[in-house]
């Protein structure tokens, strides 16, 4: 979650779901909830890489004897 303050508080969240969607929610002064946007076309992070799914590294592989 990010949170973004002004020199009056928190002024807004952004909830990002790691699926392309999230929330921003935005404040007033007081810290009331003003307005909740749902929000789409967020960039979707990669997923870490699988160590059993990586193909072996061929310049590290040894020929057989």
């Amino acid at each position: 979650m990010i949170e973004i303050y002004d020199i009056n508080g928190l002024v807004e969240t952004v909830e990002d779901n790691g699926d392309g969607t999230g929330t921003r929610t935005t404040y007033d002064e007081h810290g009331n909830e003003t307005a909740t946007v749902n929000l789409t076309g967020l960039p979707i992070p990669d997923l870490p890489a699988d160590p059993d799914l990586i193909p072996p590294d061929p310049t590290r592989l040894r020929s057989p004897r």
